[in-house]
């Protein structure tokens, strides 16, 4: 993977997901919704510039990386609506666009995450639950941490109940 001198790679790995194939109400028939996603971008850009002056050449990039390999994909597309790590920053509170609320290295996982002392869903102040993407086993769609979470709450719960009847 190369990477250009701003932040993103010539040859981006592109998730493409494609909904309207499920769910028919998603797009007018015989046309469908298309989702092209790219996580492997700096969230902050190396010369300093904004995203909000490369948005749009990174989405045609991504563009044409799929029609590279689905041709006439770019000819097909009608409309689109871009979000760059400062967008979904801006948008959604995501600290410089990482889903992940933060990163999955060997500094963050398992018992150090999201940090040392909290791995266990349970915050730093009493009856504090952490359940989503920044708790183990991270980021995604998964579910894991809320799943994780609410074992924790059931576990402290029947905890509670069982001291109060001693």
């Amino acid at each position: 993977m190369t990477l250009v001198p701003f932040g993103w790679s010539r040859h981006p790995i592109i998730e493409l997901v494609i909904p309207s194939t499920l769910d028919g109400t998603l797009a007018p028939r015989g046309q469908h919704v298309a989702s092209l996603f790219c996580q492997h971008v700096a969230p902050k850009l190396f010369d300093g510039s904004s995203w909000d002056d490369h948005r749009e050449a990174v989405a045609d990039l991504m563009i044409e990386t799929v029609n590279n390999h689905a041709p006439n994909f770019r000819r097909s597309v009608l409309a689109r609506q871009i979000f760059s790590p400062l967008d979904l920053e801006r948008t959604f509170g995501l600290i410089g666009g990482d889903i992940f609320h933060g990163a999955l290295d060997l500094r963050q996982i398992f018992s150090a995450r999201p940090m040392l002392g909290c791995a266990d869903y349970r915050g730093p102040i009493a009856g504090l639950y952490l359940c989503g993407s920044g708790g183990h086993p991270g980021g995604g769609v998964t579910g894991a941490p809320g799943h994780n979470a609410a074992r924790e709450i059931l576990r402290d719960f029947k905890r509670k109940r069982i001291a109060r009847i001693r």
